[in-house]
Order: C-alpha cells, then structure tokens, then sequence
C-alpha cells in the first residue's frame, strides 16, 4: 500500500510539473560581461529573484500564461520583455542591458568598510571598473596609468615612481585589499605601481583627508580591489597575450604579456588564480630617440602571482584567503645621458648602468578575512588578518660617493614589513519609522618596521618600529532624503628608533656630511581625528553634499632621521601632520545626463613639503592650504555614442612666515597643472566597442629662477600639452575577443610634468611618443 501511494505521488508530481512552466537565463551588460545581482521579476504573480555572480537566474513553477519580466541593476537601463509559457515549457532567455548614466549614483563602494551606494556617501569618490581597466590598460604603461582620467589626481609620471602623482595636492594612501602598500614611515614614492591590472576588478578613489585606515591619506584613499571567485562550474579559464611598440620607430620596442587565470567553485568553495608574466622593450619619444631608463618603466621583467579562496562555512559565515606577489626590474641595456634643462632631454645611450638592477624586487600581500552574519542580534562581524613584505631599490646615484672609503656612489633601497589586524562590528538601527541606519565600530592594529639602507650595507635610514593601536566609530542616520554620516578614530602610535649614525659621504669636490651619532629612543603620537558629512538626496536634479574630514600621518619621519644633526632623537622635529579637508558638492541626473562637481579647502598647520638645502632634501613645517575644485560630466549623445568630460584644478600655498598669510605657491611635486580629460565611447551591440580619449594637461609657471637661471626642485615652469588615446574591443566570437590600444595617437612631443618641475638635467625626460598594443583575450 506505501508504494502505491508513493507511486501515485510521484505521477501526480509528474504531471503537475508538466503542466507547469519555467524561466531561466542570463543577463549581460553591453560588453558580455555578465551583471550579478540584477533583479529579475515577474509583475502579475509578483515573483522575484536575482541573479547570481555569474548574471544567471530562473524562475520556477510558473502556470502557462502571458507574463511580463522586467530586468534591472544599478547602471543598466531596464528591460522589459513580454513572455507567453505554454505548459511543461522552459524558456531560456539571454537579456542584455544597456549603460544608463542616471543609476551610476547605485554603483556600490566598499572601501569606506561598508558596503553603500554613492548616494549614501558625502563626500566625492571616483570608482574604475573592471571594464574601464581592460580598457584603460590598453594604452598604459603601469596601472598609474590607468587612472589619468581620475579628477583630483595627478597625472602618472610613467615611471616607477609616484612622485608627484598627488591626490589633491596631497599624498595618499595606496590600499591592496584594504592591505597598506604606502610607506609613509619612509615614503619612496613607490606604492602606486605594485600590482598588475590583470587582477584587479575595481578601483575605488575616496578623495579628502580621511583616516579611515590610519596614517597617510592626506589627500585621500585608492584601493586596489582584487578579484573574487565568480565561476559556477568546476574550471573556467581566461587567457590574455597582448604585444605592443613603438609607432615611431618599432627597432627595440616589442613588449610581450600572457596572463593566464583559472576561476572554478566546487561545493561550497570558489577559487580564483592567476599568473603573469610581461616584458617590455625600449621605449621611444615622438622623435624616436630612446627615453632615459632612469627609473624608467622600459626594458622591465614584470611578474605577479594571484590567488584567492573563499569557503561558504555556513549560510551565515564565511572565510576568505588572498595572497599577491609583484615584482617589476629593470635589466637595461642603456644609461641614462643626462639633457640640458630647458634645452634638449636626457636620453638613453648604449652603455652599463653602474650597481644592480633598480625596480621592486618584491612586493608579498596576504589577508585572512572572517565574515559573521548577525553574530548576536541584528550585529555583523568582520575580521581581516593581513602582511604585506615590500623590497624596493632605487638607480646608483653618485650622491653616496666617499672618497675616504672608495665608494663610486650607491644604491638605496627600502624594505617594509607590516602586519595587522582589523575587527569590525557594523549595528543596524531604527528609530521609529522615520530613522534608521547603523553603527560601523571597532579597532585597527598595525605593526610597520620599515629601514633604508645602500646595496652596499651602508645604513641611511635606520629600522624605524611602528605600533599602531586605533579604536574608531562610524554612525550613519538615513532620515527622509537626508543622509548624516559622522565618526571618531583615537590614533595611539609608539616608533622604537635605534641608536644609529647618518650616513657619512664626502662628494666630489665637497665637504664631509653625515656622521653623525644619534641616540635612539621612543616617539608617540596620541590623536583623536572627526569626520562628519550631510547629503540629501530628494532631487534627482541635484543632490548636494557637505563635509569635514580629518587625517593623521607622520611626515615622511624617514627622511628627518637620515639628514638628522641633532644628538637626540628626542630634539628632531618630527610632529605629525593633521590635515583638516573641508568640501561641499553635488550630482546630478537628467536624463542620460550625469553631473557632478565638488569644492575643496584642505589646510594643516604642519606641512610635508620637501624643500632642497645645499643638495639635501628636508622637510619644510609650515602651514599649508590646499584648495580647488573638480567637475565631471557624462552624457549619452545617440544611441551608442556616449561623451564624458572632467575638470581637475588644484592649488596650493605655505604660510612662510607662520603669521597666518599664505604667500607662497607650494613645489610641483604637490600642485599638478589643470588638468581635462575627454572622450568619446563608441558601443555597437556586444560586438564592436571604440573609445578616444584626449587629456590636456595645463602650464603651471608660479616661480622666477635663481640669479644663475637655474630653478629649485619643484619651481621649474611646466608647458601645457595634449595627449590622445584610441582603444578599440571586437568580439570575435562568444568566447573570443581581440582589442587594440593606441597611445599618444598623435604622436604629441612632449616633456613629463616631473621631468619640467624637477628641474635637473638628469631627469629631463620626455614622455612616450606613439605606441601600439594589440590583445587576445579567450575565455572557456
């Protein structure tokens, strides 16, 4: 009798599920890439449903009928599709989406520790997807590069150093998963290029002063965001070849990359890894004479190593572990032949650099990350464990002769090694049914050991031993239209400084400096940072924002240290920098139109600023103010044509006197010229996709030369000049697509911001002229 009835439940399962009907399928963006986490629903029996990270979906147990499924997600336009299901029918369905500018204030940022859209934030933040990385990488050299068209960021020196490379005016905090790459104890300008772009999927800019993540983000945040597992099979794979040269003259110039990744998930563990490996040729002006390898990016060995795992322990918690290892050296077969400032440029000439290679020998990231959901209550946990390990040396410089001891010269390198530990707790709440939000709160550990030492075990910088203890709380009130946001960090720093002696150099036709017997000792730093900020959010036509934010970094200690001529660590002026960023902005949406705009006044009593004495460099402590303004526009002019545009203008000035009269522009290395970057983006389908992009960089000329006609590092005058770019994506088939990148197309002759403000001979390079690359990507 039980397997009758059994049986008979079965049939009648059977035939109830042929006369039912289903729905299943994918939703794309307008490149093929899918969109997770669209809504998917039906309006007449009120299903809904999202798709997953792979943009999948379905819809089950559906009586035969006329239904109407509308597809939507921030930054798509939605789609509408009328469906009629005939019984025992399972339709698939492939729905692509449109960009729609109106819905980018949705897109989702995590940097700030939690997850928000744009709308919830007061303050100005640009974020880069994976898309415009692909794209953007085309026609760069460095993943600095890419982000040229960011407001409020200088452009890339297309070196291995950052120098210069501000974020308003001010130097920032470079973040790999939330992990530091800044070396602020020591900042060697070398934080910006420390990943490839093959693993990164987004990239988020907080802009202003904020300590969210503790020392050094004067000018603002940029976090690397690397790739998580999306697969749904057991193995996918992504392989990318790409080739470049140059336009001008390709003898030399051939660069190479192949990048290989495998994602999968199997049971309740995905995976993501990859491997790359590129190298590049010579590079060459718009003359086609060879650009100076000094700390050039040409004749580079490029090598990065990705993984990441995360396992689903529970429906409520889950773990994560990541690790990144980059390595970029220079095996140069020229030597740089210094120019004649204002004249002609240095120049690469066939020869041997003295010393060893110069790049980052390594650079070792690794995070731990623990994810609860409602550990007690309505509380979420999360925890992040996480080392970074960064060896960096720089070009043989004859700055270190000593002809006492026979040394030529030298080579200085740096090494960091941090480990942490974040713990966050984030408590939603309700007031009531008109207020709600949450309280984001919890404590950051930190310990940094950095030192600088020559190649030849001459120690310049001794090793500096920081400790860093912050608790920190972040509330955000949601009230109507009105979105309040305030905060608090209290920054508890110890340094453990060695006794140590400055390096002693004697140079050529000098006088002896340096050894000089320092005393070591313990520095501390106690510190309480605010930031609070308001928006509303009631007109799509404009959303106004105001807010204040607050910093903390030590000014380059490192670089007091090595040039220190007092006995006592406890008698070097080594106070920390707070810096105080004021702004008040707004977005808006009309139609395929978005609009947004921001100013800013970014003071701090104590400055960063480096000033030149007697061919040393030192640390000016005046007080600084640092003010400009930013504007962005993107529009849909047809159908598939859409036209952006952006303004970046940014200044700066010292209190010389500390009388509370600002009188003095700061150097170059701080103030970038206007800068406006354009283009024009071509889509037609998921096949074809076109974009050209200009950026004019502006003169900055604020200083009269010395009475020799020489400048200072820093006041040297910069020219405008105009830089075009062409990349161009076809998809050859489903899994198949070919890109080409052109930089520079019209081959502008040109010097480097850098290479106009440094001022010196050595370093009076100019940029790329026309270059080519052509990519290959298959994914199966």
């Amino acid at each position: 009798m039980r397997i009758f009835n059994l049986l008979c439940f079965m049939l009648l399962g059977v035939m109830a599920s042929a006369q039912t009907a289903a729905i299943k399928g994918t939703v794309s963006g307008a490149q093929n890439e899918e969109v997770p986490y669209a809504v998917v629903s039906l309006e007449e029996p009120g299903k809904t449903t999202t798709t997953d990270v792979n943009g999948k979906f379905n819809i089950l147990d559906l009586t035969p009928g006329s239904y109407t499924l509308t597809v939507s997600s921030p930054g798509y336009t939605t789609a509408v599709e009328k469906i009629n299901l005939s019984a025992g029918e399972i339709r698939i369905l492939n729905i692509q989406l449109e960009e729609e500018l109106k819905t980018l204030a949705e897109v989702m940022i995590t940097t700030n520790r939690r997850v928000e859209t744009l709308d919830e934030v007061p303050s100005s933040v640009s974020v880069l997807g994976q898309r415009e990385i692909q794209r953007l990488n085309l026609t760069s050299n460095s993943i600095a590069d890419v982000m040229n068209e960011v407001p409020g960021l200088a452009l890339s020196t297309s070196q291995t150093s950052s120098t210069g490379q501000t974020l308003r005016g001010r130097n920032m905090l470079v973040l790999i998963d939330g992990i530091p790459q800044s070396t602020p104890l020591r900042n060697g300008s070398r934080d910006v290029n420390t990943i490839d772009p093959n693993v990164i999927e987004r990239i988020e800019i907080i802009k202003g002063a904020t300590a969210i993540y503790g020392n050094g983000a004067d000018g603002g945040i940029i976090n690397y965001i690397t790739k998580k597992p999306k697969a749904t099979g057991k193995l996918e794979s992504t392989t990318e070849l790409s080739s470049g040269l140059s336009l001008v003259n390709p003898e030399h110039t051939l660069s190479s990359k192949l990048s290989q990744t495998f994602s999968g998930q199997t049971g309740k563990l995905g995976y993501v890894a990859n491997g790359s490996f590129g190298q590049t040729g010579i590079f060459r002006d718009a003359n086609a004479e060879v650009i100076s390898p000094s700390y050039g990016l040409g004749e580079t060995n490029q090598y990065n190593f990705f993984g990441k795992l995360n396992y689903k322990l529970a429906f409520d918690h889950d773990l994560e572990l990541m690790y990144n290892y980059f390595s970029s050296n220079q095996d140069s077969e020229y030597t740089n032949l210094p120019g004649v400032y204002g004249e002609r440029p240095a120049i690469g000439v066939i020869g041997e650099e003295p010393g060893v290679d110069q790049g980052n020998r390594y650079n070792h990231n690794g995070q731990l990350t623990y994810n609860v959901y409602r550990l007690f209550g309505e509380t979420d946990f999360n925890a992040n464990l996480y080392f970074q390990d960064f060896k960096t040396v720089y070009a043989f410089s004859p700055f270190f002769f000593n002809a006492e001891t026979g040394y030529d010269g030298g080579q200085s390198m740096i090494e960091s090694d941090k480990m942490g530990l974040r713990a966050n707790f984030r408590t939603p709440y309700a007031l009531g049914s008109e207020i709600s939000g949450d309280i984001l709160y919890g404590i950051d550990i930190l310990n940094d050991v950095t030192s600088q030492h020559l190649v030849d075990g001459r120690l310049w910088v001794p090793e500096v031993d920081m400790k860093n203890f912050a608790p920190y709380a972040q509330f955000k009130a949601l009230y109507q239209d009105f979105v309040l946001k305030a905060g608090i960090r209290f920054e508890n720093i110890n340094i453990d400084i060695p006794d140590y002696t400055t390096i002693y150099i004697v140079p050529n036709g000098g006088t002896p400096q340096g050894n000089v017997p320092v005393e070591g000792g313990e520095l501390k730093y106690d510190a309480t940072t605010f930031n609070a900020g308001l928006r509303y959010n009631r007109w799509e036509l404009f959303k106004p924002f105001v807010s204040f934010s607050q910093s903390f970094s030590i000014a380059d200690l490192g670089r007091t240290l090595r040039s220190a001529t007092e006995n006592t660590v406890g008698q070097i002026a080594s106070e920390a920098v707070i810096a105080n960023n004021y702004e008040v902005g707004f977005n808006s949406y009309f139609g395929n139109t978005s609009l947004s705009g921001a100013y800013f006044i970014s003071t701090s009593e104590l400055g960063a600023t480096y000033l030149e004495v007697n061919g040393i460099f030192q640390i000016a402590r005046q007080p600084e103010k640092v003010y400009g303004y930013e504007l962005a526009l993107d529009t849909k002019l047809l159908e598939n044509l859409t036209f952006g545009t952006s303004v970046s203008y940014i200044e700066g000035k010292l209190d010389s006197g500390d009388d509370g009269s600002y009188d003095r522009y700061m150097n170059g290395d701080r103030i970038p010229p206007v800068k406006i970057a354009s283009y024009l983006n071509y889509g037609l389908s998921n096949k074809l996709n076109l974009r050209l992009s200009h950026i004019y960089s502006g003169e900055r000329k604020k200083f009269d030369p010395r009475a020799n006609g020489t400048y200072v590092y820093g006041q040297g005058p910069v020219d405008a000049f105009n830089l075009v770019n062409l990349t161009a994506n076809y998809q050859l088939s489903t899994n198949t697509g070919l890109s080409l990148g052109v930089q520079n197309l019209l081959n502008e002759d040109y010097y480097l911001p850098i290479s106009q403000w440094d001022a010196r001979p050595d370093n009076y390079i100019k940029g790329n002229g026309a270059r080519m690359n052509l990519a290959l990507k298959v994914q199966l």
